[in-house]
Formats: C-alpha cells, structure tokens, sequence
C-alpha cells in the first residue's frame, strides 16, 4: 500500500513539474520528469549513510562495504522504477492535454 502511494505521488510531482515546464515553453520535459521521480533513489542513499555513520554499531571493511553495497543496488533500484514511473505519469499527461491540438 505505501510503495503504490509512494509512486503515485512520484507521478503526480512529476505531472506538476512537467505542466510548469510545458507552461513556460521548456519541451525538454523527458529527462526532467524521470530524474524528479529517481531523485528518490538519491533521498534513500542519502538517507542510508546517514543512518549508518548516526544509528548503527557497525565498523571494519566487510560490513561497510556490504552495508553501502546493499544500500546502493536498492536505491538505485528504488530509483529506476520510482523515475519510470515518474516518466510514464508524464508521458500520460502529454499525451491527454496533446491530444485535443489540431493543427491546420
């Protein structure tokens, strides 16, 4: 229930931010709505070094590197599908407010 809260709302930031760029003429919405949603990913990692130098007891090579290892694959992960998501929630609304155009 939350991851599907979680990217409904990556989508619906995305439509936003694609709508403020449409409105001032900038068409290079693409990468803009794709990075808005994988900046998630970025939130979590940032996150995870935070909690691993603040909250945990761990220390020496091994665990630190499976520590970030994990921590990377997951928000780069979570990243990946949050930017897709992200990216087809944009697509949708160029799509919609596109299709009612005739041109001449």
């Amino acid at each position: 229930l939350v991851f599907t809260i979680l990217l409904l709302v990556n989508a619906c930031v995305s439509v936003v931010m694609t709508y403020f760029l449409l409105n001032a003429e900038d068409y290079r919405w693409p990468w803009a709505a794709f990075l808005s949603g994988a900046a998630t990913g970025g939130y979590v990692l940032l996150y995870a070094v935070y909690y691993f130098f603040a909250k945990t007891q761990m220390y020496g090579a091994l665990q630190t590197s499976f520590y970030f290892g994990q921590m990377l694959i997951l928000s780069g992960g979570l990243g990946l599908v949050c930017g897709t998501m992200a990216y087809l929630g944009a697509r949708l609304f160029v799509f919609r407010i596109f299709t009612g155009v005739k041109g001449d």
